[in-house]
């Protein structure tokens, strides 16, 4: 069975990511409402930016949340490539200061070595994610699971052990290091913020199963919901 998509075409960019944020921080106050700890996948890049200081200057217990990235650049957080060093910036900041930021990229560790560091983190934390935030490329890639990449079909599958994998791809001349898709998958919830003609055009293929993009994998899985927030 497919996954039931919800998607929704917002007015402009600001309202998309302002839907985006008030989704995220509904699920990250229904599980701080059960007196634990809560947790959230954001992604890098431009997409997320607005989303993000809406996000943090949201009213939550903070201090019982922890932000992962679902991908990285092999970089430094002081990079201004560092998914890191945005997330720093516009998120963790205001109400938000208060929450853990569970890097991918890990200063002084061989790249080689670091996909099993992260790993042994994210089995750390209780439970599934609270909800995922995910933008995609006009390419169908998101997180840095790129069309080219050697390895996708396994970072692609759900049933998959990994739930790291490092990426080297001529689609990104940086060593990359990402979630995969079955560690995104072990979420209550899925956000897709993306802007845009083209990659709208490049959603509504993947979604009716035509075509080669990574992003079909998420689209058409049945474990979990996939909200779809769209402007142009």
């Amino acid at each position: 069975m497919r996954t039931r998509v919800t998607f929704e075409a917002c007015a402009d960019r600001q309202a998309a990511s302002r839907a985006a944020a008030e989704l995220l921080a509904g699920r990250l106050r229904d599980d701080l409402g059960h007196g634990g700890h809560a947790s959230l996948v954001v992604s890098g890049g431009t997409t997320p930016a607005d989303c993000f200081d809406l996000l943090s200057a949201t009213a939550l217990d903070w201090a019982r949340v922890t932000i992962v990235p679902s991908d990285e650049r092999w970089v430094p957080a002081d990079d201004p490539g560092s998914n890191e060093g945005l997330i720093r910036r516009r998120l963790l900041r205001d109400a938000a200061a208060a929450a853990r930021l569970l890097p991918l990229y890990r200063p002084g560790v061989e790249p080689a070595a670091a996909p099993a560091a992260v790993e042994r983190d994210l089995q750390a934390l209780a439970g599934p994610f609270s909800a995922v935030l995910l933008g995609m490329g006009a390419d169908g890639h998101f997180a840095s699971l790129f069309p080219d990449y050697a390895g996708l079909p396994r970072a692609l599958d759900p049933a998959a052990g990994a739930r790291c994998t490092l990426v080297r791809t001529a689609a990104s001349p940086l060593l990359r290091i990402s979630l995969t898709l079955a560690a995104l998958l072990h979420a209550a919830q899925v956000v897709l913020l993306f802007f845009g003609a083209d990659k709208r055009a490049v959603f509504e293929r993947a979604l009716a199963g035509d075509g080669a993009y990574p992003v079909q994998a998420l689209l058409t899985q049945s474990a979990v919901p996939v909200t779809a927030l769209w402007a142009p």
